[in-house]
């Protein structure tokens, strides 16, 4: 995997690039210590006037929500708050904001040329790259009933977009919820970042004047001191609009996303 410095290189003018794939970021431990070395060393790595890109999947790379998240739904949803509230574009491949994860494929199933070499060790790139399920039925919404897509679905029934598309609690409403806060607040989209103090398994980091992000990658109850505002977007869905007057409380893989009181948050976890 190369550095940051390596990546800074292909940045600048002309036909250089205007944003680079942090592959280091893509492969790295869903773990708070070792993404936010990461992500501190590409901001103060990167050209001044460089905008880094974030993304946890892609097609030669297995789903985050497998890769990083084990198939766990709240480890998902904390990846898309962090995704969509770092500095810089996000990227989501088709099925993250669904929490799709690889599909399980036979060495009969493969057509990607590197799985079936090194099969059964690597599977290649075939379990991300699966169809995407739009809908619970025959064909998934995706092709005809009847036809056979160039890979076999995945468990339609289990995560598709319609049945997500209206659920107040899914994984997709809560992308497109992030989304939407993206576009409303200017700190979100394009806030500077700065890490804060926090307590071992949470992340935690200011956009601009206006907002924290705190994530509680860990498997215990953890809480960030001496912030005072209004929890504006949550990987649990009630927490939204919950007042933070002192202490944030955030349960075992729990994120949100705090709009800070004037002088709303100090440096002590």
């Amino acid at each position: 995997m190369f550095d940051i410095a390596e990546l800074a290189g292909f940045y600048g003018q002309g036909d250089e690039l205007d944003l680079g794939f942090n592959f280091s970021f893509v492969f790295a431990p869903f773990e708070a210590p070792a993404l936010r070395s990461l992500v501190e060393a590409t901001e103060a790595g990167l050209p001044a006037s460089a905008w880094p890109a974030w993304t946890g999947s892609n097609h030669d790379a297995s789903r985050f929500p497998s890769r990083w998240a084990g198939g766990d739904p709240a480890k998902a949803r904390c990846a898309l708050l962090m995704l969509l509230s770092l500095r810089g574009t996000p990227v989501l491949y088709q099925g993250d904001e669904l929490g799709l994860v690889d599909t399980e494929l036979g060495l009969e199933d493969l057509r990607d040329p590197v799985g079936k070499r090194y099969w059964p060790n690597y599977p290649g790139r075939d379990p991300e790259r699966t169809p995407m399920p739009w809908r619970n039925g025959p064909g998934a919404g995706f092709t005809a009933p009847g036809a056979t897509p160039w890979l076999p679905m995945g468990d339609v029934a289990a995560c598709n977009v319609e049945d997500q598309r209206d659920e107040e609690s899914s994984t997709l409403t809560l992308a497109r919820d992030l989304l939407f806060l993206r576009r409303e607040l200017a700190d979100l989209r394009g806030g500077e970042y700065a890490s804060l103090p926090a307590p071992d398994g949470v992340w935690a980091w200011r956009r601009g004047p206006g907002l924290v992000v705190a994530l509680n990658l860990s498997d215990t109850e953890a809480a960030l001191g001496e912030l005072s505002g209004t929890v504006r977007m949550a990987t649990l869905p009630g927490r939204k609009g919950e007042r933070v007057a002192g202490s944030l409380a955030l349960g075992p893989w729990e994120g949100v996303i705090v709009s800070l009181e004037t002088g709303g948050v100090g440096a002590r976890a």
